[in-house]
């Protein structure tokens, strides 16, 4: 998996090349740092600017993929004229789209119900967070004492069992993240498939993503004929086709998006 960086030639042939760019990121851990809590992952200005920048170029669309909810990633990005994609996609909103999954939608009384139990149960350890989105859910726990993760995880369980058991929820994990989503057949790779269907045909698909539930996005871009962009340390498996190392180098893959 070549550094993006050490081949931009030719990935600046296919971007100029293009008649139209569609380009989506992850926001955590790829736009912004990884913060210790969500609140604290502020975008830097230098991204910022990079992003205004390009998405004032014509034939040029640009978007975020969170599973951030819609409201709090398009507050954090803090730009208007953008597309924000919430909650892995479930929620969209911009370029003539404005989506919420009727499945997730459905299941939202049975995420509440989770919600406060899961808030019960973890109220007494130091550091653990629960974070309610709306549509989905996570239990934050970077700032928990290392001997108290299984107690996260423990509870997570107990709390999320008889929801799995009845197909109605799914869980996964990121970096010191578990979360719950309904139970429904969605995720960034749909909801990237789902924004570029409002695109022109012939859109180039640019998608940059640091953690696990990224590489469905990967995974659709790359069927597309796009630019899969992993942000981190070289890892296998992954389904993306380039890597940078840092939100720094995601920065610096702006920029020079923008000199274009």
């Amino acid at each position: 998996m070549p550094h993006l960086l050490n081949v931009w030639p030719s990935v600046h042939r296919r971007i100029a090349g293009a008649t139209h760019l569609l380009l989506l990121s992850d926001y955590d851990g790829t736009l912004a740092p990884i913060a210790a809590r969500p609140d604290l992952a502020v975008l830097p200005h230098r991204t910022r600017l990079a992003l205004h920048t390009i998405n004032q170029a014509s034939g040029v669309s640009v978007g975020v993929v969170s599973g951030r909810s819609l409201a709090d990633v398009s507050s954090m990005v803090g730009l208007p004229g953008l597309i924000y994609a919430g909650n892995h996609g479930l929620e969209i909103q911009g370029n003539g789209l404005d989506f919420i999954h009727p499945g997730a939608e459905a299941l939202k009384p049975q995420l509440d119900n989770i919600l406060r139990e899961l808030g019960e149960r973890v109220a007494g350890i130091e550091g653990a967070l629960v974070e309610g989105k709306g549509l989905t859910l996570s239990v934050h726990f970077r700032l928990t004492a290392e001997d108290q993760k299984p107690r996260v995880h423990a509870e997570f369980e107990e709390a999320t069992r008889a929801w799995l058991q009845a197909g109605e929820v799914r869980v996964t994990a990121g970096k010191e993240v578990l979360e719950v989503r309904p139970n429904i057949p969605w995720d960034k790779g749909k909801a990237i498939a789902r924004i570029a269907s409002e695109c022109p045909h012939e859109a180039l698909v640019m998608y940059l993503g640091d953690d696990l539930t990224d590489e469905d996005g990967f995974a659709v871009v790359n069927d597309l004929n796009g630019l899969s962009v992993f942000v981190g340390p070289a890892r296998q498996p992954t389904r993306a086709l380039y890597r940078v190392d840092s939100p720094s180098e995601v920065a610096t893959t702006l920029d020079l998006i923008a000199a274009i």
